[in-house]
């Protein structure tokens, strides 16, 4: 075999090992799910509904987490309602309506396209004030999810002005904010309300969303409570409120 025969069969080679890797990868990512949900599949105990909504979400990290979240708190009985302030994904409105139907549910904010001011990080690692537009979840869709019921509020607007109207006990509340001011504001209205081992999970904690993580550090700094980091796919934390 000459010199370019042999260069041909590396590179041949080379591609059916990209190609393997990432059909392994692919598929390892679609097929293989956590023992936890799998188990409770087994046991009927996950809606169908809910697992409709897991095989087409792309962050499945995200969707087991708050998922098992939910399981604990369901698991420990732990009382009050469900809080989503900000709604970006839908089909988190849909998991956590779909697997327990008797909560009272908050779910607030703009839930249509956006503009929100925001501190972002660059590359070089400077802070800056700038404009992003979000495409928030329509109403007519978390509606859909929510149709009206004495469960089930559904609250149009901004997130900092009517997170003020939640009332009662907190068993899980999910913030998915990107705004220092509105962030540090949700926690300060949901942590009092929490009941004993319930759960806030705080989306987008990362360096590119720098007013998210600012707000979470400056809030955690005077509460007994740490924060749990998830692995999902633009960074969560997690606390679990104490007794």
């Amino acid at each position: 075999m000459g010199t370019m025969g042999i260069i041909n069969l590396v590179i041949v080679n080379i591609i059916i090992w990209v190609a393997l890797s990432y059909f392994w990868s692919f598929w390892t990512h679609r097929l293989f799910k956590p023992w936890l949900w799998l188990e409770l599949k087994k046991r009927g105990l996950i809606s169908k509904s809910v697992e409709r909504r897991e095989r087409g979400y792309k962050d499945r990290a995200r969707y087991y987490s708050i998922f098992f979240a939910m399981e604990q708190v369901e698991r420990q009985e732990v009382s009050g309602s469900f809080v989503m302030a900000g709604v970006e994904d839908s089909d988190l409105v849909g998991l956590l309506r779909g697997q327990c139907p008797e909560r009272e549910m908050w779910v607030m904010g703009p839930m249509a396209a956006t503009e929100v001011e925001i501190e972002h990080e660059n590359c070089q690692g400077v802070v800056s004030s700038e404009k992003v537009s979000i495409d928030f979840a329509p109403e007519a869709e978390v509606r859909r999810i929510m149709p009206a019921g004495e469960k089930n509020h559904v609250m149009v607007g901004s997130v900092g002005e009517r997170i003020a109207e939640v009332e009662g006990s907190v068993a899980l509340a999910l913030i998915d904010c990107v705004e220092y001011e509105v962030v540090l504001r949700v926690l300060r209205k949901v942590y009092p309300l929490m009941s004993a081992g319930g759960i806030i999970i705080v989306h987008s904690y990362n360096h590119s969303w720098e007013g998210v993580k600012r707000a979470v550090d400056q809030f955690v700094a005077g509460i007994p409570e740490g924060v749990l980091p998830l692995p999902d796919m633009y960074g969560s934390v997690g606390i679990v409120r104490g007794s």
